[in-house]
C-alpha cells in the first residue's frame, strides 16, 4: 500500500467519500453509528447515501460497546499497573546498567582511538625516519661529489704540469717508456672528463624516493577520507516549527517530539500529518537523527523552502523540490517528484539524515547498522528544510522524536559562535558502504 498516491490506498471508495461528504457533525445531531467508518452519523449522512453499504448500529448499542471497550482498556491498565508496581527500583537498576554500559563503551572507544593514534604515530615516525635517512644518503653523495671534484682538480693541475714536461722527455727518454706514461695519462684524462660530463646530473638532487614517500602517505590520507569524517561529526540541533504544522500534530514543549493521538477512524489513519523544522540549510554539511520506532507509518526528508510558502496541503515526495524516505508497515520507499523507488532494508528504529548542500547529496542511514539506506543526488537551488510526517494509528499514539546529538552547553556555544561568523563549507566527502543508493 502506497502512502502518498490515492490510487494505491486500500480503503474502499465508498468509505473515502463518506468521510469527505458528511461534513462536520453538529452536537446532538447523531442518529445512528457507522461501525465501518467508526463514527456517528447524522440524518444528512444517511440521506446522501454515502454509508449505504456500511454496517450501522443503534447509538445506544454503540455507546454500550464503547463503554465496554473503555472498561476493558481500564482493566488492562490496572492489571499492568499491578504487574509493574513501584517502578523506582527497576528505574534505578536500569540507570545503573546504563551507566555501566556507557562506561564500557567509553573505555572501548578510548582503547580503539588509542590504537588508532598509536598506528598513526608509528607510521609517522617511520615515515620521518625514512625521510631523514634519505636526506643523509643524499648529503653523503653530495659530499663525496665535492671531495671527488677537489681531487680531480688537484690531479688536473699535476697532469697539466706533467704535459709541459712531456716535450723535453721525448728527446731524452725511450719512446716505449713514454708510451706507457702517455697511456696512463690519457686514461686519467678520460676519467676526469667523464666526471665533469656527468657533474650536472649528479648535482641535481634525486627526489624519486621522497616523491614515493609522499604518495604513500597521500594514499593513507585518501583511504581515511573515505571513512572520515563520519556523518555524526556534523550533528545539528533540530527543533520542530509549530507554525508549520499540517494536520492534528501535537508538538512537545522542547519541540523535539511530534505525535498524533489515536484516531479511532479510518479517515484519520489515511491522512498525513506534517511538520517542518525551524532550521533550514543552504550550504555546508548537516546531520540529524530521528527515532521512528514509535510510529507505523512515517516519512522523513527535506523540502526546498521555495516550494512551501507558509502552510499548505503538502504531499511529501510529490513535489520536484522534496526528497523523502517513506516507511509503510516496514516497507521502505524513496520518493521524489512522485517517483517511487523501493528500498531494501527494514527494522529502522532510528534514522540518520546527512545533508551536503554544497555537493547536492542527501543520505539516509540506519543508525543501528551504520549502513546507508538510500542516497539522493540533487541540485538544491534554494535552502532546504527538514520535513517530518507521520500518520495516525487507530489504537495507539503515533510518535516521532528528534534525537539529541549535541551537548546543550556546546550547542549554546556553537549558537553564539554561529551568530557572529558565517557558515564555512567543508569540502571532505562522506562515503560508506550502503544497502541501497540512488
Amino acid at each position: 500500500m502506497r502512502l502518498f498516491l490515492s490510487k494505491h490506498l486500500s480503503v474502499p471508495r465508498s468509505q473515502t467519500s463518506s468521510n469527505s461528504s458528511c461534513g462536520p457533525m453538529i452536537a446532538g445531531s447523531a442518529v445512528v453509528y457507522c461501525v465501518t467508518c467508526d463514527q456517528p452519523l447524522s440524518s444528512r449522512c444517511l440521506i446522501n447515501g454515502t454509508h449505504r453499504d456500511h454496517r450501522l448500529k443503534d447509538l445506544k448499542d454503540a455507546v454500550h460497546d464503547q463503554v465496554k471497550k473503555l472498561n476493558d482498556l481500564s482493566e488492562k491498565l490496572t492489571s499492568r499497573e499491578r504487574k509493574f508496581g513501584d517502578l523506582t527500583p527497576r528505574i534505578e537498576a536500569a540507570e545503573r546498567e546504563l551507566e555501566e554500559m556507557c562506561n564500557r563503551t567509553q573505555e572501548l572507544l578510548q582503547q580503539e582511538y588509542s590504537t588508532l593514534m598509536a598506528l598513526i604515530e608509528q607510521n609517522q615516525q617511520q615515515a620521518f625516519f625514512i625521510l631523514n635517512a634519505q636526506k643523509e644518503t643524499l648529503k653523503l653523495q653530495l659530499h663525496q661529489l665535492h671531495e671527488d671534484a677537489q681531487n680531480y682538480r688537484s690531479k688536473s693541475a699535476a697532469m697539466i704540469e706533467y704535459m709541459k714536461q712531456l716535450g723535453s722527455k721525448q728527446e731524452s727518454e725511450k719512446p716505449a717508456s713514454l708510451l706507457g706514461e702517455i697511456s696512463a695519462l690519457e686514461t686519467s684524462l678520460h676519467t676526469m672528463n667523464g666526471f665533469y660530463s656527468s657533474l650536472d646530473k649528479k648535482l641535481k638532487v634525486d627526489d624519486t624516493r621522497l616523491k614515493a614517500l609522499e604518495n604513500s602517505i597521500k594514499k593513507i590520507v585518501e583511504k581515511n577520507k573515505e571513512l572520515l569524517p563520519r556523518p555524526w561529526e556534523f550533528s545539528e540541533t533540530i527543533t520542530l516549527d509549530e507554525s508549520k504544522n499540517q494536520g492534528n500534530v501535537q508538538i512537545s514543549e522542547d519541540k523535539t517530539e511530534m505525535s498524533v493521538s489515536p484516531s479511532g477512524g479510518l479517515s484519520q489513519t489515511d491522512r498525513w500529518n506534517n511538520t517542518q523544522a525551524c532550521q533550514s540549510f543552504s550550504k555546508g554539511q548537516h546531520y540529524w537523527e530521528v527515532a521512528v520506532g514509535g510510529c507505523e507509518s512515517w516519512a522523513v526528508g527535506v523540502v526546498e523552502n521555495s516550494q512551501v510558502k507558509g502552510i499548505q496541503t503538502l504531499v511529501p515526495g510529490h513535489q520536484k523540490n522534496s526528497w523523502i524516505l517513506e516507511c509503510d508497515g516496514g516497507d521502505l520507499s524513496a520518493i521524489h517528484n512522485s517517483d517511487f523507488s523501493r528500498v531494501k532494508g527494514s527494522n529502522v528504529e532510528t534514522l540518520g539524515i546527512f545533508l551536503d548542500c554544497d555537493k547536492g547529496r542527501l543520505k539516509f542511514y540506519n543508525v543501528n547498522t551504520g549502513c546507508i539506506v538510500h542516497s539522493f543526488i540533487a541540485k538544491f537551488k534554494h535552502s532546504v528544510c527538514p520535513l517530518f510526517c507521520i500518520r495516525g494509528q487507530k489504537d495507539s499514539m503515533a510518535c516521532l522524536n528528534i534525537c539529541n546529538l549535541i551537548n546543550k552547553v556546546d550547542a549554546r556555544l556553537d549558537s553564539a559562535g554561529t551568530s557572529m561568523t558565517s557558515e564555512t563549507p567543508i569540502e571532505e566527502d562522506i562515503e560508506l558502504s550502503s544497502e541501497s543508493s540512488n
